[in-house]
């Protein structure tokens, strides 16, 4: 259950930290009214969007690990993508979004 664990812990941010998740299954962007039913059942109120492009595979191509479900990322204000895990670590993501506030 990442995805509502994700929205408590990062609430705290406010305006200053935007959450996005996608389903990077490219055979179900027809279900988006599934997802929806989905997030709406474990309390998810970011946006979730639906891949309908093989970026996902290209990204998933470019990163180390065992499982490509998900892949957590923090990109930055400028657009730069600045930590990547395939493993949910939200201490570790914590600690990069700080230090980007911090900038």
């Amino acid at each position: 259950m990442e995805l509502p664990d994700l929205e408590t812990r990062f609430m705290e941010y406010g305006g200053d930290v935007a959450l996005v998740a996608i389903n990077p299954d490219p055979d179900d962007y027809t279900q988006i009214d599934r997802v929806k039913a989905f997030c709406d059942d474990i309390g998810v109120s970011f946006p979730v969007g639906i891949e309908e492009t093989e970026t996902y595979d290209l990204f998933r191509q470019s990163f180390e690990g065992a499982n490509p479900y998900p892949i957590d990322v923090i990109v930055d204000k400028q657009g730069i993508i600045r930590f990547v895990a395939r493993e949910y670590d939200p201490s570790r993501m914590k600690e990069v979004v700080e230090e980007l506030l911090a900038e």
